[in-house]
């Protein structure tokens, strides 16, 4: 499954990663945001089922799956055996499932949110206020207001730097159209896809997907990791982190050396405890942002 670039993924990295500093919470300068009274010093407890989940340890690799079965194995109704919980296939990949209800919200309000939350890192900060340090966009298209929600996000990058469990993860999220995974649109639902890189060097190291699917008191979010899913990409090394390793690795010779050294040192990139940190950022930061997204969306809805 190729990853196509896009014209975000070619443009030069933005000039705040490099002059932005990094920090956990809040500082007087975000406190001046007209958003500011959705900050929180920190995310809400999970939820129960994700406690359960994370007490148990790793589920049996036959509840797993590839992300070449994704497309079909999402989109059918009812629920999975890993729902929440995570495994770790024969192949090394390790796939993450994250369910969220979300009383109260739409599909329409997610897609609105990724396509507004990485133009700004303290907006960012309003999802995981203890875990999100910066956030910028590949194309900042906040500005042209004839693009939709999805058309703000699909097809461009976010350039994050967050915690995931204990370990500060440099990363570029590069957002797809779902039907390049095989996901097609459904009324009601959305399909929000990615392949996750790093941004300090043209590795990618996971793909995933967010279901969001209606209830009868609003929606629930279907989350899916496939991490430890390794790739060298043709980036620019303009679009990366100025480290001279990074930018070595996006020449031709680089990727051709990569290509043969990523199966030896991609487990290096791969924390043992992958599975359950990502299992508790995913339902942290959702939980979180499910239980004000609704007003943040009425209040805000339509503007930059």
């Amino acid at each position: 499954m190729l990853y196509e670039l896009s014209t975000a993924d070619r443009a030069a990295l933005p000039d705040s990663y490099v002059t932005q500093p990094r920090y956990l919470k809040y500082r007087d300068a975000d406190q001046a945001k007209p958003y500011a009274k959705y900050f929180r010093a920190a995310t809400r407890p999970v939820p129960e089922h994700v406690v359960h989940a994370l007490v148990g340890g790793m589920a049996p690799a036959e509840y797993g799956y590839g992300v070449e079965e994704a497309a079909d194995r999402i989109t059918r109704p009812g629920y999975e055996h890993l729902e929440s919980g995570w495994t770790r296939l024969s192949s090394g990949v390790v796939m993450v499932g994250v369910l969220t209800p979300m009383p109260g919200v739409t599909a329409e309000m997610w897609d609105w949110w990724f396509g507004r939350h990485s133009t700004e890192s303290a907006r960012y900060k309003l999802w995981f206020p203890d875990a999100h340090q910066y956030a910028a966009l590949g194309e900042d298209r906040g500005a042209d207001r004839t693009l939709t929600d999805r058309q703000r996000y699909v097809g461009n990058v976010s350039y994050v730097d967050e915690y995931i469990g204990g370990r500060l993860q440099k990363l570029a999220i590069r957002f797809l159209d779902p039907e390049k995974m095989g996901i097609l649109a459904s009324s009601g639902s959305t399909h929000i896809c990615a392949r996750v890189t790093l941004s300090t060097h043209p590795v990618a190291i996971g793909r995933l997907i967010h279901q969001v699917r209606p209830t009868d008191d609003g929606a629930e979010m279907r989350s899916r990791f496939f991490l430890n899913d390794t790739g060298i990409l043709d980036l620019p090394a303009r679009s990366l982190s100025p480290s001279a390793g990074g930018r070595a690795l996006a020449s031709a010779l680089g990727r051709r050396i990569g290509r043969t050294a990523l199966p030896v040192l991609a487990p290096r990139l791969m924390p043992s405890t992958l599975g359950t940190d990502m299992l508790h950022h995913c339902a942290s930061e959702m939980n979180r942002l499910a239980g004000f997204l609704p007003q943040l969306y009425e209040e805000f809805r339509g503007t930059p």
